[in-house]
Order: C-alpha cells, then structure tokens, then sequence
C-alpha cells in the first residue's frame, strides 16, 4: 500500500446506475457493450489509451454510480457519447496488483470494495463507514492491458488525511 499525492484527472467513459447492475452484482454486461462499442474504441485509439481501462465508483450517502472507461489528463475531453467526471487532485491510498486483466472489472461489486477497504483498514487508513459522507467518495481502479497492472485506489478526504497521520 502507497500513500501519495495525485493529481486532478478526467474520467471519461459511461456513467451506469444502481439499477443497471446483473443479478451476479456486476455490470460485465455494460462494460462488454463499451468494449463493443465504436466510438469508445475509436476514442481511445485516437488518444493513445488503447492499453488502458479504468472505473470508478461515486459513492453517495444512499446510493452510487459506477463509470467505465479511461482515466486521463484534466485536459482531455470526451466525444460525443462519453460522458466526463472531473477527479480533484487529492491524497489516496493505493494498492498495486500484477497480473491482473479486464476481468477484474467483472468481478461483484459487493465483493471487490469491501476487500479493498478492509486491506487498506489493515494497512491503517482511516475512512468513513459509508464512503458517501466522504467529501472525495470515489474509489477508482485503474489496469494498464500492457503491463497487466491494476491499481486501486481510494481518495482521502483532509479529514482522513489527519487522523492517519
């Protein structure tokens, strides 16, 4: 687990609702129609993001959304179709996974979160029991298909970033 400084970035792909998950709680079916999709594909080889996939999770303090699609610089906007989430820069807490590939973003929802947080609780970092009264409620994960390397990671509010100090 690292600790660092990150700076602010573009989420730029599909927003999917609650409502929109599989009975498996997954969103394999979304993220395979982005997959399939060519203005998707077409965005990302245009943009030299052909090795990269993210997504992000925006918790609420009743609900979420999830996104799929690319993390990229503040600067890079989205084509019509796609839709942009602005991330702060912030302090995260991230954990670095090899091996991983695109089925990591089919895998439950219900599962993957809480595993993250309770090893990042391990690793002492403090965080809010409902991420969505969390100023920064976001937890993103971020593979490169070249490197097969997944990070997930979790925005720290100025709050949590005092008491794990």
């Amino acid at each position: 687990m690292k600790k660092e400084k990150y700076s602010a970035h573009n989420f730029i792909g599909k927003v999917f609702m609650p409502n929109q998950i599989d009975e498996n709680k997954t969103y394999t079916i979304a993220i395979q129609e982005m997959e399939n999709d060519p203005v998707f594909q077409k965005f990302i080889k245009d943009n030299g993001y052909e090795n990269e996939r993210a997504s992000l999770v925006v918790f609420g303090p009743e609900n979420f959304m999830f996104w799929y699609g690319i993390l990229a610089d503040d600067k890079q906007m989205p084509v019509a179709g796609l839709n942009k989430f602005e991330l702060p820069a912030s302090e995260i807490a991230e954990i670095d996974t090899p091996y991983s590939n695109l089925a990591f973003f089919s895998q439950p929802l219900n599962f993957v979160i809480p595993t993250f947080l309770d090893k990042l609780s391990k690793d002492g970092i403090t965080m809010y029991e409902n991420l969505g009264d969390s100023e920064k409620p976001y937890v993103l994960a971020k593979l490169n298909l070249e490197t097969k390397e997944l990070a997930q990671i979790l925005y720290l509010d100025a709050s949590s970033e005092e008491n794990s100090k």
